[in-house]
Parts: structure tokens; C-alpha cells; sequence
């Protein structure tokens, strides 16, 4: 995968080797033909080792597996195994603290220093304002991917919530989206606080024995007892060889923003819920429709990264259709569930590649045109004086790394150099061209996994650019 999708990945040995002597599609329920064809070929072109799709649609579950769990094992994936969901998870966040919020417990727009009075950020105002609202919607304002472990205990979490104040407060809680994953920590933590138990037990007891998620879990522990596919992360950004992603679990105290590990069935069993207002496949009724479909209104413009964000969900609209859903990227894996609800169609896909984004990108693009008659709309570059692209080019920084944008005679060239926060990684990205599709945002037009990917410029006070927003992060510009 590229830098835009999250972070890296790669392939020991030969790919037509391993595929030709290693791969068995084992399925249930298994995709039509041309799903599984597409499937298949895009597996191939990626280089990605192994993939879980699940389809719903039309009252009917299909569901198969296709590629190796590992390429030392070379064990085939089957429908029902096991893969990191990354942060789809935060789905399941924003469905309990919703539940909470029904229940009276959790109110969306008081500040959060009510739930958790020890509080400490960076900045005080942010201190005193910051709401649940905005941590389920990445408008916090603070930077978001603090990774810090603080061990296996219960008290992983509150350890990481004390630890906030030293993350810089970039913009005004409320006033921009970034995408923060220590947000959605900070919301796990008041949840465990109302409801006084862990956060994964809450999610459990809450929401998946409810729904029936039988195979859905938060530790290793409790997964390798079922079949798992392992991660895999490139040898080189942007190579075709991978090999197996040694660092499997994340810490704990992040678990409320991306450490679910689960199947495409049990995606497809939180997709129905949502499908069907709030009801269990049991009869239960575990949230309103009402809430269910609040969560989907949107609550501030998300950029590059999706048209908006809602409580938890990514929004867009395609040919007029609305579109929801979330992406999941951990060490050497890449998810996806995606949503139409006036169609009542789903798609889950599990990949065990960092790059699996490129995969599941091109599937559900091409299933959701065969099948629903739907595009993605795609802005067309126009162009910019060269006096407008000197004034975006330059190098912006963030924790992770440093960016650096040169003009060039149509748009900008971009290089990255950055650490892999998952894995500790340093790595320098090979260099995309990118067009411009307005002032101030710009589309990747290189070939490769990083195609059509954004990035947009925010400016500051005086009018120049103060940040450029890559793959949802704010990185601040160097003067």
C-alpha cells in the first residue's frame, strides 16, 4: 500500500510460484462468478497474498476467500477467517457511546471533562469545549495518532487519556476535520467510565453478543483459536514483494480505534443491523431507527478523505445515492465495509496486505457499477498559474514525517519521507504527480496504488498555506 492508505507493506517469494502451487478458494456461499473474477484479478495485480470478500444484497449473503493466509504457510483464506478490521472498529465505538447517548448516560454535544473530570489537554479552551460530538466526527482538533502502550491491564486506557496533554493542538476543537484515532480512544475511555467496565467488555457484552457476532474479538489471544490470516507489509514502498508483518497486536490503550479482529460474516451481521433501523437478526431492538439514521447525517466536511463525516461513518454520494462506510489499516492488513442503504446492499472485504486498500478500492468500485449502476464521481484537473503552484509548494511537516511539494509546469511533485507509526519503520515513498482539481486541492494522476488518492491545502490567517491535509492528517508547512 501506499502512504495515503495508511502505512506499508510486501512478498517473499515469486507471486505466480506461490499462487499457481499455494491458492485454494474455499467458499460458502460463494460470490457470483464475476465478483470472484474481479476479486481474483485484482489480488493478482496488487501482489496482495490473501483476501476475504462478503457480499449482501438482495436478502442473500455470498461469501469467499481467495489467496494464502500467509506466504510462509501458504494455508488457503477461507470465508470465515479472521482478519485485523482496523478502524472499522470505530464504527462499533460510535454504536455503543450512540446507545449510551439513548439510554441517557452520554450526551453528544456536553464537554467531555464531565465523563472525565481529570482531563489534561494541551490546550485549555480545548479542555473545556471538547465534546462527544466531535471526537466521534475527528474534529477534535489535536493531533490524532499518538500510539503510545501503556501495557494489558484494564487500566491501559486511562493511562492513555492522561497522557493527551502532550499531543499539540493543531486547530480549534470543533473547527476542522482531521482524522484522530486518539479521539476515538478518548471516547472508548468514557464509555468505559459510564458504564463501568472495560471497554472491550462493554463492545461485548453491548454489541456483539447481541448481534451475534460470534467471531469477533479485540485480543490474539482470543483469535488464534480460530482460523487467522497473519499481515504482510512491503519489502519497499511501492514494491511488489511482502512479507509477513512480525508485529501483530496493537496496544491496548488504542483497542476503542482499530483493534477488532473479525470476519466478513460478522461485518455483514453489523451491516444488516444498520440496514434494518436498529434490529437485531433476533427480533431485538438494540437502537432506534432515528439514531441509526442521525449517525449517517453529516456533522462536518471530511476534505480529501470522504464528502463528509457523520457519528462514525464516512459519507458520500454517488450518482445521487448516499454511500457510507469506513476503511481499516493496521500492520500489514487493509479492510473495508462499505453500505447503500436505499439499496439495501453491503460489501466487507479483508485483505492481509498493507496495500490491500488498492484491492478493495478497485472491487467495490467495479461490484458497485456492475450491480447497482453506481460511479464514484471523479473531478477532472484544471489548471493553475505557475504563481499559484509556487505558493503551495514547499515542505510541511507532522509527527510521522516530513512532505515535501515542488511545482512543476501542471501541478506539484510530492516525496514522502515518514515513519511507519505501526511498526517503526522509516521509509522514503517513491515520488506521485499530482493535478490540481481546484485552488486548493490536488489529485494524485501517477499510476499505481496511490492513483486518484487527495490532498488538500488549508490556509492560514494571511492567506498562505498553513497545513496540507494528506490521507485525513494535518502536516504544518516549514517556513
Amino acid at each position: 500500500m501506499g502512504y495515503d492508505a495508511l502505512y506499508g507493506v510486501s512478498i517473499i517469494f515469486g507471486w505466480r510460484e506461490y499462487m499457481a502451487e499455494q491458492q485454494t478458494d474455499v467458499a460458502t456461499g460463494a460470490l457470483d462468478a464475476a465478483l470472484a473474477e474481479r476479486t481474483s484479478a485484482a489480488l493478482a495485480r496488487w501482489r496482495v497474498p490473501g483476501a476475504a470478500v462478503g457480499v449482501l444484497a438482495d436478502g442473500k449473503r455470498q461469501e469467499q476467500g481467495f489467496g494464502v493466509v500467509s506466504l510462509e504457510t501458504g494455508y488457503p483464506v477461507r470465508p470465515d477467517t479472521l482478519f485485523q478490521i482496523g478502524s472499522i472498529t470505530k464504527l462499533f465505538t460510535a454504536t455503543l457511546a450512540m446507545l449510551l447517548v439513548e439510554e441517557g448516560k452520554l450526551a453528544l454535544d456536553t464537554p467531555i471533562i464531565a465523563y472525565l473530570p481529570d482531563l489534561k489537554l494541551a490546550d485549555a479552551d480545548a479542555q473545556t469545549r471538547l465534546t462527544l460530538r466531535m471526537l466521534l466526527s475527528h474534529s477534535g482538533g489535536f493531533n490524532g495518532d499518538h500510539f503510545a502502550d501503556f501495557g494489558m491491564g484494564d487500566d491501559a486506557l486511562s493511562a492513555y487519556v492522561a497522557s493527551l496533554h502532550t499531543l499539540e493542538q493543531q486547530t480549534p476543537a470543533g473547527e476542522v476535520w482531521s482524522y484522530n484515532n486518539a479521539g476515538f480512544c478518548t471516547a472508548g475511555a468514557i464509555i468505559a467510565q459510564v458504564t463501568g467496565m472495560p471497554y472491550e467488555r462493554a463492545v461485548r457484552e453491548r454489541i456483539f453478543a447481541p448481534l451475534g457476532m460470534t467471531r469477533s474479538f479485540f485480543f490474539a489471544h482470543e483469535a488464534i483459536a480460530y482460523p487467522n490470516a497473519v499481515g504482510h507489509t512491503q519489502q519497499t514502498p511501492g514494491g511488489d514483494e511482502h512479507e509477513v508483518a512480525r508485529l501483530y497486536p496493537l496496544p491496548r490503550s488504542v483497542n476503542a480505534a482499530g483493534a477488532i479482529i473479525s470476519t466478513v460474516d460478522d461485518l455483514l451481521t453489523f451491516a444488516q443491523f444498520q440496514l434494518d433501523g436498529g434490529v437485531t437478526r433476533e427480533g431485538q431492538r438494540l437502537l432506534s431507527q432515528e439514531t441509526i439514521h442521525a449517525m449517517w447525517q453529516p456533522q462536518i466536511k471530511a476534505a480529501n478523505f470522504a464528502e463528509s463525516y457523520g457519528i462514525g461513518w464516512e459519507l458520500h454520494t454517488w450518482d445521487g445515492v448516499r454511500v457510507i462506510g469506513h476503511g481499516g489499516s493496521t500492520n500489514g492488513f487493509n479492510a473495508r465495509l462499505t453500505i447503500i442503504p436505499e439499496r439495501r446492499y453491503a460489501i466487507a472485504i479483508l485483505t492481509n496486505s498493507g496495500r490491500g486498500s488498492a484491492l478493495y478500492e478497485e472491487v467495490v468500485a467495479a461490484d458497485l457499477k456492475a450491480r447497482l449502476g453506481l460511479e464514484e464521481p471523479k473531478p477532472q484537473p484544471i489548471s493553475l498559474t505557475p504563481e499559484a503552484l509556487a505558493a503551495l509548494a514547499g515542505v510541511y511537516k507532522r509527527p510521522d514525517g516530513v512532505i515535501t511539494l515542488t511545482a512543476t509546469s501542471d501541478g506539484l511533485r510530492r516525496e514522502v519521507k515518514a515513519v511507519d507509526l505501526l511498526n517503526n519503520k522509516e521509509e522514503s515513498y517513491p515520488p506521485d504527480d499530482l493535478r490540481p482539481i481546484s485552488a486548493l486541492e490536488f489529485i494524485v494522476v501517477t499510476p499505481g496504488e496511490n492513483l486518484d488518492s487527495r490532498l488538500d491545502f488549508l490556509p492560514g490567517d494571511d492567506g498562505r498555506p498553513r497545513f496540507v491535509r494528506m490521507g485525513g492528517r494535518l502536516a504544518a508547512r516549514v517556513e
